[in-house]
């Protein structure tokens, strides 16, 4: 039995935060931000939102998508950098709200790849007869420096779910394939606060927090070039090319390298989906939120194929070409 995606739901924070509306502790304007990454603005958690709570949210409208009973969820799989806490999984508490009784709830992290790592892992399982939610999600406005331009103008809140199940109806996951490098794992990421540098008064006092890093140079490059190869390399494999192909759905970066990584898979730029301006770097929710935005505009079609690619810390990145059977149900709002 193939994999599908059976329904999508997705949730972004009401309150928005225009370029403009930036921290004045920020050097930078609006005309540098959208020239450099063509965003304008972020949805941001408010005070009392956090990862599960927005969670709940993407989960719920999956679910009610196609009037699943969670109780027939087997698992729950939650992609996350930004976790409620250090323990239990965040996935533990989206699965209490749910009633999704009968599920095991774990979390994984991936950095912005995540979302596509783990649907790769729950498409096997969804091979084997299970019925898998699987969530990207990232509160990523409150694990910033915000006296920092170079990441505090990059990124915004949100969450996606779909739920996979044994189906040949759907979005069927044609191929996907993944790939990491620990090796720059220092480039790009969150140093501060696990084992290796806990959080001390003295590292407060530093300046040091839990909060995102970044070489931007190298993480532009490497994206690039690893997202472009992984996606014409996806394309092999799946004996197709880029003509086949009728929409990219990309991680959601920056404009720039979205462009990159289109031209560099020889994509033309229409068949590109970005919603970078509205939304900016959601993390491992961005595919998952493009998605459910697309099908909401009436984008998605039977027929059609769809090339998903990402890239994030780790370095992680991965790619997955879907053939879309039926356009699944979708609720965002």
């Amino acid at each position: 039995m193939n994999s599908s995606i059976l329904s999508v739901g997705a949730y972004v924070p009401p309150q928005i935060m225009t370029n403009q509306e930036l921290p004045a502790s920020l050097d930078t304007s609006d005309e540098w931000i959208r020239t450099r990454t063509g965003i304008e603005q972020r949805h941001v958690a408010g005070p009392e939102e956090t990862t599960a709570s927005v969670s709940i949210k993407a989960s719920e409208r999956a679910l009610k998508a196609m009037a699943l009973d969670p109780r027939e969820l087997d698992w729950i799989m939650l992609c996350t950098d930004t976790p409620e806490m250090w323990s239990p999984a965040t996935a533990c508490f989206v699965q209490d709200a749910l009633g999704a009784q009968y599920a095991s709830a774990i979390d994984l992290t991936g950095g912005c790849a995540g979302f596509l790592q783990t649907l790769q892992i729950a498409d096997k399982m969804a091979q084997a007869g299970e019925t898998v939610l699987v969530i990207g999600t990232e509160v990523l406005t409150k694990s910033l420096d915000w006296t920092d331009r170079s990441t505090a103008v990059l990124f915004g809140d949100g969450s996606g779910a779909v739920v996979v199940g044994p189906s040949n109806e759907g979005i069927r996951i044609v191929h996907a394939k993944s790939q990491s490098d620990g090796s720059q794992a220092d480039i790009l990421g969150k140093p501060y606060g696990g084992t290796r540098n806990p959080i001390t008064p003295e590292l407060v006092a530093d300046g040091h927090l839990h909060t995102i890093h970044m070489e931007g140079q190298k993480v532009f490059k490497r994206a690039v070039q690893d997202m472009g190869s992984m996606a014409l390399q996806v394309m092999q494999d799946a004996q197709i090319n880029a003509q086949d192909i009728d929409w990219v759905i990309p991680h959601q970066a920056n404009q720039r390298i979205i462009d990159a990584v289109a031209h560099h898979a020889g994509i033309v730029k229409e068949r590109v989906f970005s919603h970078v301006a509205k939304y900016a770097n959601t993390g491992s929710a961005s595919i998952v939120i493009a998605l459910a935005d697309m099908i909401r505009n009436g984008l998605v079609k039977p027929g059609q194929n769809l090339l998903t690619v990402a890239f994030g810390s780790g370095f992680s990145w991965g790619s997955q070409l879907w053939k879309v059977n039926q356009v699944p149900p979708a609720i965002f709002e």
